[in-house]
C-alpha cells in the first residue's frame, strides 16, 4: 500500500518545528506502525537526511515509550498502543498526521521524542494508576451448552478407550 506522513520534525526543544511530508510506498499491511517508521527512517539514512526520532523500547504494548498522536488521536485509531498499531488499520493512499504527544510537562526533546522526566518521577516514587479489571470467572459458571457438553463428553470416552483399544478411532463415527 501507498501512504503520505506528515511527520512533526522539530531539531531540539528551542526549535520551533514544522511538518514534513514523506510519501511511502510498498507499506505491508502486516507492519507495525513503528516498523513503517524503521522503513522511512532506513530511506531517509540512504539519501543522507537525518532519521525520525521517536520513542520505542518493548514494541510490545507495555511500556508506554511509543506514545504519539496519529490523525489527532493519542496512540491512532485504536485503542491500543502505537507499537501494536498495525498498517492494516489504514487505507491506501491515505495522509497520515503524526505528532509528539502534547503536553506542557511533557517538552519535546527532538522530532516525536518527548522528555518524560515528570512520568518517570512518579513511577520512580512508586506511583502507578490501579484499574479493577475484574477477576478471572470461576470455569464452572461459564455455561456451555448440553450439545457441546455432550459431545465433549462423547469424544472423552472414545478417547480413554483409545489407550487400551487403538482401533477404537473407528468407533468414533459411529458414536459422533
Amino acid at each position: 500500500m501507498k501512504i503520505t506522513l506528515k511527520v512533526w520534525r522539530q531539531k531540539n526543544n528551542q526549535d520551533k518545528g514544522r511538518f514534513a511530508t514523506y510519501p511511502i510506498e510498498d507499506v505491508s499491511t502486516d507492519m507495525s506502525f513503528l516498523e513503517m517508521f524503521d522503513v522511512l527512517n532506513e530511506s531517509l539514512v540512504k539519501k543522507g537526511e537525518d532519521p525520525i526520532a521517536f520513542d520505542h523500547d518493548c514494541r510490545e504494548g507495555i511500556c508506554g515509550m511509543c506514545s504519539m498522536y496519529i490523525n489527532g488521536r493519542p496512540h491512532g485509531p485504536l485503542q491500543t498502543t502505537t507499537c501494536q498499531l498495525h498498517m492494516r488499520s489504514f487505507k491506501d493512499g491515505e495522509t497520515i498526521t503524526v505528532e509528539p504527544w502534547r503536553a506542557s510537562s511533557f517538552p519535546v526533546i527532538k522530532d516525536l521524542v518527548v522528555d518524560r522526566t515528570s512520568f518517570e518521577r512518579i513511577q520512580q516514587a512508586g506511583g502507578f494508576v490501579s484499574v479493577n479489571t475484574g477477576g478471572v470467572p470461576d470455569a464452572n459458571e461459564i455455561p456451555i451448552p448440553k450439545r457441546i457438553a455432550d459431545v465433549a463428553s462423547i469424544q472423552q470416552r472414545v478417547l480413554d478407550v483409545e489407550h487400551v483399544w487403538p482401533p477404537a478411532r473407528m468407533l468414533q463415527l459411529c458414536y459422533l
